[in-house]
């Protein structure tokens, strides 16, 4: 069932990002210099060829999104440089964080996964924005890793992150799959289940 849910905020920083009523959010959050700069040139090229057309209609805005994901995951998947996310003292506080706003009824988890290097969450908002409520998980976050790390906070995550609502029920699924998926497709296990940051675990 396609769903067609009314824009509630849309605004470019250094990505693209749309709420929208309802949604359900894909959302890629990565370690702050996990990209190399090489790598954001490239993004920033897409974004800044989205930003000469404002005008353009829904599909072609997640043509553009769907673009921007691969292109983030390509380089997240090759450049292990930052890698703070293995770290168990910092991964159970993101992991901690993920549950706590599930137990608060900030969101609904519907999959979700901690890479060395990057997380992806896949929820339903069920109180406040999208902005506030991912501006607060990474400042809740940073300020726990930079105590494990000894780094300011600023310096953990990198200062946007991707977002994506899906329309559809299969790409719901499609979602979910490429989530719980995720640990095998970068060769840290052979299934899912095996890798204790995630909720297939």
């Amino acid at each position: 069932m396609v769903r067609k849910p009314k824009t509630t905020n849309f605004w470019v920083g250094r990505l693209p990002h749309w709420e929208v009523e309802d949604g359900r959010y894909f959302v890629t959050i990565h370690l702050a210099g996990a990209i190399p700069q090489v790598g954001q040139q490239r993004i920033r090229a897409i974004v800044d060829s989205y930003q000469r057309h404002p005008n353009v209609n829904s599909s072609e805005r997640l043509r553009h999104s769907r673009r921007i994901f691969r292109e983030m995951e390509a380089w997240l998947d090759r450049t292990p440089q930052r890698t703070d996310l293995k770290i168990p003292n910092v991964a159970d506080a993101v992991k901690e964080a993920i549950a706590h706003r599930s137990n608060s009824g900030i969101w609904e988890m519907h999959e979700w996964v901690i890479m060395p290097n990057h997380i992806h969450l896949f929820f339903e908002l069920t109180s406040g924005n999208l902005k506030s409520v991912l501006e607060g998980f990474k400042q809740r976050t940073g300020r726990a890793a930079g105590k494990v790390l000894d780094v300011p906070e600023q310096r953990f995550w990198q200062r946007e992150w991707f977002d994506h609502w899906s329309c559809t029920d299969e790409e719901d699924a499609r979602i979910m799959r490429y989530v719980r998926e995720n640990p095998v497709k970068a060769g840290l296990c052979e299934h899912p289940s095996e890798w204790q940051y995630s909720s297939a675990q």
